[in-house]
């Protein structure tokens, strides 16, 4: 059987830096509110988007034990100046998008299409002006959570390749 190698996730993890990244949040299904069901694997867009947001800062990242980054399991990485197979990306929200709504679902996509005309620098885009999604890389769903206006919401991702 053949075995991915170290090089080659590399070249995948550098191949996708190198793209537009979006995060996108969705609102789910009301029902999850109740139970939240596992992401399937299959998915392609989220169930509700709301928006989504251009990426705000990249990095490869390597596991270090008292690295800065750290994952909900509590794995931590520290930056690297040589790529990895490991990429770290942060999406930091204006205080107006999405604000009130209500929060389930999250997810990264890789490339895309957006309505043509936008304003120049535009960084968030809402559902509509999204034509084409892109490729769902991870889906995460999530309790509901109501979007506060009043704090700047900060995403961060540790993708592995």
């Amino acid at each position: 059987m053949a075995v991915l190698q170290d090089r080659g996730r590399i070249a995948l993890a550098s191949a996708i830096a190198a793209q537009p990244l979006y995060l996108a949040w969705g609102r789910g299904l009301p029902a999850w509110d109740a139970a939240t069901p596992p992401e399937p694997t299959t998915a392609t867009t989220l169930v509700d988007e709301i928006g989504r947001r251009l990426i705000t800062a990249v990095q490869y990242v390597v596991p270090h034990a008292e690295g800065e980054i750290e994952l909900p399991d509590e794995t931590r990485f520290t930056a690297s100046a040589q790529p990895s197979k490991w990429v770290h990306a942060r999406w930091t929200f204006d205080y107006a998008d999405a604000a009130g709504e209500t929060i389930r679902e999250l997810g990264v996509f890789i490339g895309g299409t957006l309505q043509a005309g936008l304003p120049a620098g535009q960084r968030y885009f809402t559902a509509a002006q999204v034509l084409e999604p892109g490729e769902l890389y991870t889906l995460e769903r999530q309790q509901a959570a109501i979007r506060n206006g009043s704090t700047r919401q900060v995403q961060e991702f540790v993708l592995p390749f």
